[in-house]
């Protein structure tokens, strides 16, 4: 029997449906510290995330080097690590790589905005869903309406502020006489796209993937920038850091970014005093005799 509405009022507003463990946990050792995947699988454990600057010539100097929380994303202190890098080296980057983690909209817009060409990967979303991609639909910038693989019109229905980005909508008759529906979506209201209020800085990166110093530029930092973070892990003990709280933490991994430039400018000074002493002593070997006698 279902029991009689008491008159209270409904709300209706849902629920998250997902709720993340660092919300609802703290370690009580080190509150800074956030669950994170364990590298190989298992559960969640404590840890932070080392984020390095790296230049991008052959000595591979570290110019700037973060600890955060594991809850905080790879891409979100890219701006900032670049902006302090480049007012405390005084350098003009004519370039930034990264990886297909650091592929967001902000941090391509903030790059390109700063005069830095962005070579980041930009992670294709059309597989994720079994309808037809976005990518399939053409773009009439003179009536701002894309065009569907079956040559119908989707106008520009809505502008999403908060995020940024513009809607267009087929007519849903048009969508449900259409015999590729099942292909192309399953809404009632018709097929959505949607574009970014950035899409020219998206669309310039885009073109930059074609280009064969995009390609060099990859190729380079898998080889150059990857086998330092291997390198602290394996002879630094990056692996787990043995101090507890956010600043000392920082102050730990700045020590190991510091040692690794360390190392690489020893071996330069070596290298350059090699150098010397061969040449010093291919000019005095000419000029003495050396005489071998026997009795």
């Amino acid at each position: 029997m279902v029991e009689k509405y008491n008159g209270e009022r409904l709300t209706g507003t849902r629920k998250p449906s997902y709720k993340r463990i660092t919300d609802e946990k703290v370690s009580l050792t080190d509150p800074d510290a956030a669950p994170m995947q364990a590298q190989g699988g298992g559960s969640a454990v404590l840890g932070y995330r080392d984020h390095y600057i790296v230049d991008g010539g052959k000595s591979r100097i570290i110019l700037s080097a973060l600890v955060a929380p594991a809850s905080i994303m790879d891409n979100t202190p890219l701006l900032d690590l670049v902006d302090w890098t480049c007012s405390r080296w005084q350098l003009k980057p004519k370039i930034a790589i990264g990886d297909a983690k650091y592929g967001t909209v902000p941090n391509i817009v903030g790059l390109e905005g700063r005069g830095i060409k962005a070579y980041l990967p930009i992670p294709d979303l059309s597989k994720r869903s079994e309808y037809y991609s976005s990518n399939l639909f053409q773009y009439d910038a003179e009536q701002d309406q894309y065009i569907c693989p079956q040559k119908h019109e989707l106008p520009l229905c809505s502008r999403r502020k908060s995020e940024e980005k513009f809607v267009y909508r087929a007519e849903a008759e048009v969508c449900d006489a259409c015999s590729v529906k099942d292909k192309c979506t399953g809404s009632k209201s018709g097929r959505h796209i949607f574009r970014s209020f950035h899409q020219e800085d998206i669309e310039k990166v885009k073109a930059y993937h074609q280009t064969e110093p995009y390609k060099k530029a990859s190729r380079k930092r898998s080889v150059w920038v990857e086998p330092l973070f291997g390198e602290a892990k394996d002879f630094h003990r990056l692996r787990r850091f043995r101090l507890r709280g956010l600043k000392k933490v920082n102050i730990e991994g700045v020590m190991i970014a510091a040692g690794q430039n360390l190392k690489r400018l020893i071996k330069h000074r070596i290298q350059k005093l090699c150098s010397f002493l061969q040449n010093f002593i291919s000019q005095l070997i000419p000029t003495r005799t050396i005489t071998f006698s026997t009795t």
